[in-house]
């Protein structure tokens, strides 16, 4: 409900002179007015301020802020009994001053020109006072904006080639003032903040091509969630233990940058044991010559495999990989039925963009050959059906479209958010795999459903393997690129963005006043 005051004097922002006469023209002192104080937190810019008393004394009649229904609704804070409003508000000489046109022979005036900021200083009295209480008076009216999700390989780049329209796609998101994060089935092997330092240098020069425009950070360390993001926090129960590391030669560097002790690289491995692959670098067979051995000592004993990109060799993988799960000492025994250590992989893309035409297989393609000869090994060993479905539970699934992984970018992107001080209302998935990014948007949709939290949306670009005609896996929304994809979000959520902008334009306001 609006504030009923009689009204004195009236300022905002100043008015102008001719502003302040014709309002105490139309309002004389003593009438009966509603004013509605429109506060978007209770430490924003003063849009109006009511002082009143007899002799235009010292006291601001109340202070208002919105509630939760909206921004047309106000909330009363309390009214200030004792003068807050200091009498040197106010002048019988200022250098802006209005006159009661109504009632001339009373010095109406006020010095609109240093009353904003003795005002702006109350309030940061008062909002210390709220922080030393531990309150923190307007987070709930915290604005709401849509948070966007972005798959890397085949939206922003194919292969090694980055896109032109992604960099302007990711500068438009971070004028708009949107939190997002950077989610990919890849990796390579680099740490977050090594893959984000990339991606930043190549987004700068294709943009630099064409515009000319101040060099910005596209992303960061805490906006990138890899593949193998996950394994750094849910494997922790497995950091002082022996893990054998699967993908490129970089990612035993990588385990052990996020705190496995003793990880083990597959290659690594097969030097200390070069018999277990018959094979040489050349493909030729080792036993065409005479490969000398001292006594070997089987004493890793791996409590893991942990496959964090798609081995180069793959029949080294399969081979190796097999031995460990059948036997922590696989050249003194065969087979140790008793013996049961999980494999994790971190993607399961079947197929993936590259520079070529066409796609190209990636770790979901290992994962299904791995499978295949780990089951007919079993079966060769005389495990019975039941015994062998049981050992291919202990292969773990990471990467889109899992549960896991999407929630890992959803935590990621709330941070984010919480730290803008803005509130997430819809989470959109730009992706060019349907199988992969659409159908983990559609999991995380329903999932939401359930719980009551902020939908999801999948949205499918045409930059990477997808192809006209085939199964979306329930796409909300075909655009040709990633660019057009977000101008797609900014138009719909137009409202709220702006909203967004002006609550934090707001809060800058106020942070240097």
């Amino acid at each position: 409900a609006p504030l009923t005051a009689k009204c004195g004097c009236f300022s905002t922002d100043p008015l102008s002179t001719n502003e302040h006469a014709d309002f105490e023209g139309r309002f004389p002192e003593g009438t009966e007015i509603e004013v509605s104080f429109q506060f978007l937190t209770f430490y924003a810019e003063i849009r109006f301020v009511l002082c009143w008393t007899g002799a235009f004394g010292s006291s601001i009649g109340a202070m208002w802020r919105p509630n939760k229904s909206g921004h047309t609704t106000y909330t009363k804070i309390k009214p200030f009994d004792k003068p807050t409003c200091p009498a040197k508000f106010f002048s019988s000489a200022p250098s802006s001053s209005v006159q009661n046109t109504r009632n001339p022979s009373r010095s109406s005036v006020v010095n609109t020109d240093h009353m904003e900021d003795e005002i702006r200083r109350w309030i940061a009295q008062k909002r210390f006072e709220f922080e030393r209480k531990g309150e923190s008076p307007g987070d709930d009216e915290m604005p709401e904006v849509p948070a966007l999700i972005f798959d890397i390989d085949g939206v922003f780049k194919m292969g090694g080639r980055y896109a032109d329209f992604g960099a302007e796609a990711l500068r438009k998101v971070i004028e708009a003032g949107l939190p997002y994060v950077l989610m990919t089935n890849g990796g390579g092997g680099r740490t977050e903040d090594e893959y984000a330092a990339e991606i930043n240098s190549k987004l700068y020069s294709v943009e630099q091509n064409k515009l000319t425009k101040k060099r910005i950070d596209y992303v960061g360390e805490d906006q990138m969630v890899l593949s193998y993001t996950p394994f750094n926090t849910d494997f922790d129960h497995l950091k002082d233990k022996s893990v054998l590391v699967v993908g490129s030669p970089r990612c035993e560097d990588l385990a052990k940058h996020y705190g496995f002790k003793k990880a083990m690289h597959l290659t690594r491995y097969s030097c200390k044991h070069p018999l277990m692959n018959p094979f040489g670098p050349s493909g030729c067979e080792k036993d065409d010559c005479v490969v000398e051995t001292g006594p070997e000592v089987w004493d890793e004993n791996f409590e893991a495999v942990l496959v964090f990109t798609d081995p180069s060799n793959f029949f080294e993988g399969i081979q190796l990989i097999t031995d460990v799960l059948l036997s922590s000492r696989p050249g003194e025994v065969e087979f140790e039925p008793d013996r049961r250590i999980p494999v994790v992989f971190s993607n399961p893309d079947l197929l993936w963009k590259t520079q070529y035409p066409h796609a190209r297989f990636g770790q979901g393609a290992f994962r299904l050959s791995l499978e295949a000869c780990y089951r007919a090994r079993l079966e060769q060993l005389g495990l019975r059906p039941e015994e062998v479905e049981e050992r291919l539970g202990d292969f773990v699934q990471y990467g889109k479209p899992e549960i896991t992984q999407f929630s890992h970018s959803r935590r990621a992107a709330m941070k984010q958010a919480n730290d803008m001080g803005v509130k997430i209302s819809h989470y959109y998935m730009v992706g060019d795999n349907p199988l992969s990014d659409i159908q983990g948007a559609v999991n995380m949709n329903e999932l939401a459903e359930r719980k009551g939290t902020e939908g999801w949306s999948g949205m499918l670009v045409k930059t990477g393997i997808y192809r006209e005609g085939e199964d979306t896996k329930g796409a909300e929304v075909i655009t040709e690129n990633v660019l057009d994809a977000v101008e797609h979000v900014l138009q719909t959520h137009s409202d709220d963005i702006e909203h967004s902008k002006r609550h934090r334009d707001l809060k800058k306001r106020y942070a240097t006043s």
